[in-house]
């Protein structure tokens, strides 16, 4: 059995078609930056202003890094059979609904169960399931010669996303100097903004055409040496 490529789309897509698939996920990808960015500086701040230990901020921070490495391993070993379009949907709502818990919850035990469902990454880099399933989708949405450029732009986006994000980590300080709030009521409206930011990609990724996924229903087959590289990895 031979190996077939993971970023086989829907054959005879039109190219306007695939091009707003493209933009779909650039678009999707500088959200989810924009909110990685924002969570990696505040994650910690937030939950140290609402009474959680250091030793309970690297629980919630861990929860969440091994609930999207788990999610990572997930789409690779299923996600074509599942369907890419409806990975990245749910991952969003997880995303999201995950966000929303940590910003409002206090129980340390909710809280951590809600960074790993939401798989919120405290490093402050978008590097999870979402992107694993962009990179097997972008390559079949550009012709052979624009692979380059789309991969370029793809990273651009991501890059700029997590600077403007890091920067949205003000926004706490600027909702208190027009608004009267709490430092604590600040910090939980901005972790509601990561919240929402992730949700927007929800109604961004309903837009993405069946040429996202791949032909066969059951997606690529591997070889038996793939299978054993994948493995090792």
């Amino acid at each position: 059995m031979s190996d077939a490529p993971a970023s086989a789309a829907a054959p005879g897509a039109p190219a306007s078609t695939l091009l707003t698939d493209r933009r779909i996920l650039l678009a999707g990808a500088f959200f989810r930056a924009l909110a990685t960015g924002m969570i990696g500086v505040l994650i910690g701040i937030h939950l140290a202003k609402h009474g959680f230990a250091p030793g309970a901020i690297g629980v919630v921070v861990s929860a969440g890094l091994a609930g999207a490495a788990l999610a990572g391993l997930l789409v690779t070993w299923a996600g074509d059979r599942f369907g890419r379009r409806r990975a990245m949907l749910t991952l969003s709502l997880l995303g999201a609904g995950g966000g929303a818990v940590v910003a409002f919850a206090s129980g340390e035990v909710v809280v951590a169960a809600a960074a790993f469902a939401g798989m919120l990454n405290g490093m402050g880099r978008d590097r999870g399931a979402a992107s694993i399933l962009d990179q097997a989708i972008l390559p079949a949405t550009a012709k052979d010669k624009e692979r380059t450029a789309a991969f370029a732009a793809y990273n651009v986006v991501q890059d700029a996303g997590h600077a403007f994000g890091a920067l949205l980590a003000g926004v706490p300080a600027l909702l208190r100097g027009v608004a009267p709030l709490t430092e604590g009521d600040s910090l939980r409206a901005a972790v509601g903004l990561y919240s929402l930011l992730l949700a927007a990609t929800f109604f961004l990724y309903r837009r993405l055409s069946p040429a996202v996924e791949v032909p066969s229903a059951h997606g690529p087959a591997l070889s038996p040496a793939s299978r054993k590289v994948i493995a090792r990895i």
